[in-house]
């Protein structure tokens, strides 16, 4: 029986290994804030408003396939589930290439891609030009960053966090002294961190390679039928990957826009209000780090009762992993609050940044209270694959979102930002739970 010390040693690694991408995007800030020249200046200030923009753009492409780890996640726990390792090698299989493929085909249409996402937001020339600057170094990792995240979901699927975070380990031991050594040795700029974590991309990519090649032989070996491609192009399979994988998507690309408009109304703030919308949407993707842990957990935990079939183990799966998200989430905000002042003074040396950041600090630090809903149901409906419920919520949700901001921002400004933004993680949650007594239903 799942038991609450279970659940929080399961979380512990998935915190630590879900935490790359945020770190790598945390001394990425801290390297630009501190190191690049004249820091504290105009064109230190620029810089950091630019690889946050840069930033923004690379989630576009990073969690617009968010699919590749979400649905991989939930179709090997439930297939771990069942006891059918068969299916569980033929997914990783799938997603891997997959996820290698989608990151070919953006490398070799970046120019095309960058130029077009670009003109969706009004930044200043000079910040413009160095988010470009970072992206066209950065994307050259983005097939192992894709090919990763298709990974990360198969270990997570079969609750192996440990795997997972071995990855991030190597991705992150390389990123940050590359980092410091391109931007503050060598003085690229911001080419220089995207250069350092492209390679470091890489380097966590041939880390969970062979990661999963030892898990494969824990379990018997590699099945011979699930590398066929008979088996890899089963029409039924991929069907059920296609119609979770769709839905995703789309429900993807609806958070992608939310959090995409979000940058674009700091950008229309002016330079100042969206280098300090960098500082702290690096607090917001820590927590993100933390309580997905918990909802990483129920994917795993919650996919394995479903696909058993097992009510009391799915409710007492549900219940636990709850509990934990909803006091970290608390935990998170008092410390967003009691410590982000000193946090933000690490990031960037400029000092009209650092009082913008320190102004919109408790809007920040009600995120987690806020969300915690929404990262929690995400976990549960990606373990038991109700991905055409999280497609409608996503869709409802994002229109909630643009309505609460045309409303508010208008009238308080940049706190009407953040407050349209806090509407936007309530709606996500809210538009989820219509689906919830079928699910319940389902198991009876």
């Amino acid at each position: 029986m799942l038991t609450r010390k279970a659940v929080l040693l399961g979380a512990l690694p998935i915190m630590l290994a879900n935490a790359g991408a945020p770190i790598v995007g945390f001394v990425d800030t801290w390297v630009v804030g501190n190191f690049v020249q004249e820091a504290g200046s105009a064109l230190g200030r620029e810089a950091l408003a630019g690889i946050g923009l840069g930033a923004v753009v690379f989630g576009i492409f990073y969690w617009g396939f968010g699919f590749l780890r979400m649905s991989t996640a939930g179709l090997s726990a439930q297939a771990d589930g069942a006891g059918d390792q068969h299916s569980v090698q033929a997914h990783l299989f799938r997603a891997v290439p997959m996820g290698f493929a989608i990151g070919m085909v953006i490398l070799l249409l970046q120019g095309y891609l960058v130029h077009g996402i670009m003109l969706f937001f009004p930044a200043e020339v000079a910040v413009a030009d160095g988010a470009r600057d970072y992206l066209h170094a950065r994307l050259w990792g983005l097939p192992a960053t894709l090919s990763s995240i298709a990974l990360m979901g198969w270990f997570i699927g079969l609750a192996r966090p440990g795997r997972a975070l071995q990855m991030q380990i190597v991705l992150n031991l390389i990123n940050a002294p590359l980092s410091v050594l391109f931007v503050a040795k060598f003085g690229w700029g911001l080419s220089g961190a995207g250069f350092a974590s492209a390679i470091a991309e890489w380097c966590g990519l041939l880390a969970g390679l062979v990661l999963a090649a030892a898990e494969i032989k824990t379990r018997g070996g590699f099945d011979q039928l699930a590398k066929r491609l008979t088996v890899l192009l089963d029409l039924e399979a991929l069907k059920t990957l296609a119609t979770a994988n769709s839905n995703i998507f789309i429900r993807t690309a609806a958070l992608t826009l939310g959090f995409t408009f979000f940058a674009r109304a700091a950008t229309a703030q002016g330079t100042t209000f969206l280098a300090a919308h960098t500082v702290l949407m690096q607090f917001i993707t820590l927590v993100a780090l933390v309580l997905d842990s918990f909802a990483n957990v129920a994917e795993a935990r919650v996919g394995s009762a479903y696909g058993a079939r097992d009510k009391r183990r799915f409710e007492r799966a549900v219940r636990l992993t709850t509990e934990f998200s909803f006091i970290f989430a608390l935990l998170c905000g008092l410390a967003i609050y009691s410590i982000g002042p000193f946090i933000i003074d690490i990031l960037t040396t400029d000092i009209a940044v650092r009082a913008t950041a320190r102004l919109y600090l408790p809007y920040c630090a009600l995120t987690p209270i806020v969300g915690f809903a929404a990262w929690q149901l995400d976990g549960i409906f990606i373990g038991i694959t109700r991905t055409a419920a999280m497609r409608n919520a996503g869709i409802a949700a994002v229109l909630i979102y643009l309505a609460a901001h045309f409303a508010l921002e208008p009238r308080f400004g940049g706190a009407g930002v953040w407050a349209a933004f806090l509407v936007y993680y309530l709606a996500r949650a809210l538009t989820m739970l219509p689906a919830w007594p079928n699910i319940r239903r389902e198991l009876s």
